[in-house]
């Protein structure tokens, strides 16, 4: 679910304005007098569910529903609080952030288009960016703010969690792929077959391999590590060098692995430094940024509860009690 709850919080950044009054409107909740409409919820909720389409199981439906309303409510409780605690949002501010929002989007034209397909004005926009900002502030302002850390704090972490700051193994997989059909996996096994009979791995990816680039490049696939294919599974991790697997069904059909070459991973410490999205940073600071997001979680946590426990809160539909 970690994925879903951050397709989630994306969306929920620029959602918490009310629906037009003069619709009458189905409440899903109250927060203090002011209501969480059906609308706000499918909103989020509808374009959600289409784009994940058959790819998501009843329960992780129900469970996006949930998070999704939890979310609402959330940044409901924290508008409120910023509004109370007059905490404003600058024109420039604002008018930057629209722009900035507008360039993405591929330009005023095309930002324009995607709002009159997700049935929002131009000003529906501006009220939801102006809510979020003032979310943002206050949590910056009573929440992340005071957050400090220790350099006990990032090498206890380290320590507790060594396993995290390691580059892990790495094997080079080639592959013969059988397409998906009624001999895939006879075909498959066939092959294998006459691999340990004497016909050369490269001659068979040449001869049988359904790949596209398979006479390209040999079947290779890559330098991988645990999780890099996640459709192989550990498979390939449990090959000797040299050594050949069983048929592994995919989506694409079957698949005949060899790995040729192991790299050994290696543990890294804290005064290593590594290159993440092209730029060179430190392990120390590493987990330095980790222990400061457990830190922030923590209290975020406890700062929404104690905006919860002094609200008035009523929820109408039994599914998010």
């Amino acid at each position: 679910m970690k994925k879903l709850i951050v397709v989630l919080s994306m969306l929920l950044a620029v959602s918490v304005v009310q629906a037009a009054p003069e619709v009458i409107e189905k409440v899903l909740a109250t927060v203090n007098g002011e209501m969480i409409a059906l609308s706000e919820f499918n909103e989020i909720f509808v374009p959600y569910a289409m784009q994940a389409g058959n790819s998501i199981s009843q329960e992780d439906l129900k469970k996006a529903k949930k998070e999704i309303f939890s979310k609402l409510l959330e940044n409901k409780l924290l508008v409120q609080e910023a509004a109370n605690r007059n905490i404003e949002v600058g024109k420039r501010e604002l008018e930057n952030t629209i722009e900035n929002a507008k360039k993405n989007a591929g330009g005023p034209e095309v930002f324009v288009a995607q709002l009159k397909k997700e049935g929002l004005t131009e000003e529906d926009f501006k009220e939801k960016v102006r809510e979020s900002l003032m979310a943002q502030k206050l949590v910056n302002d009573y929440v992340r703010r005071d957050l400090k850390i220790s350099v006990q704090d990032y090498q206890d972490y380290y320590q507790k969690n060594v396993d995290k700051f390691r580059y892990p193994d790495k094997v080079k997989l080639f592959h013969i792929l059988v397409k998906s059909g009624t001999d895939a996996k006879t075909k498959a096994e066939s092959i294998i077959k006459e691999i340990k009979a004497g016909l050369s791995f490269t001659d068979a990816v040449v001869k049988y391999s359904d790949a596209p680039s398979a006479k390209e490049d040999g079947g290779y696939l890559d330098l991988v590590s645990p999780g890099d294919m996640p459709a192989f599974g550990m498979e390939p991790f449990k090959l000797k060098d040299g050594e050949i697997s069983a048929p592994v069904q995919t989506t694409m059909g079957f698949h005949i692995l060899k790995v040729t070459e192991r790299v050994p991973g290696r543990q890294l410490a804290l005064s290593d430094e590594i290159e993440e999205n092209g730029k060179k940073i430190a392990v120390r600071e590493i987990a330095q940024q980790r222990v400061m997001e457990e830190k922030f979680k923590e209290k975020y946590e406890q700062y929404l509860q104690k905006l919860k426990e002094k609200a008035v809160i009523s929820i109408k539909m039994e599914e998010f009690k």
